[in-house]
């Protein structure tokens, strides 16, 4: 399981939906959004966001641990 005990703050999974010129729209459950990006990033990614801008992306079973513990928390 991720170890979140090291991060200094908490960010629900997002997948990225859509690339049209340098706008991102990122999905995380029924919400919808658009971001800006620090990382090169495609359609299909799963990434973390803060501040509306992706930071970091992550795996699938990264986003899907991430979940589950926001989830059962």
């Amino acid at each position: 399981m991720l170890n979140l005990a090291k991060r200094m703050c908490l960010t629900i999974p997002k997948q990225i939906i859509a690339i049209k010129n340098d706008l991102i729209k990122v999905r995380s459950g029924k919400k919808i959004e658009s971001v800006g990006s620090l990382v090169k990033v495609k359609k299909g990614d799963w990434v973390l966001t803060q501040n509306s801008i992706i930071i970091r992306k992550i795996t699938p079973k990264q986003a899907r641990d991430i979940n589950q513990i926001i989830l059962t928390s």
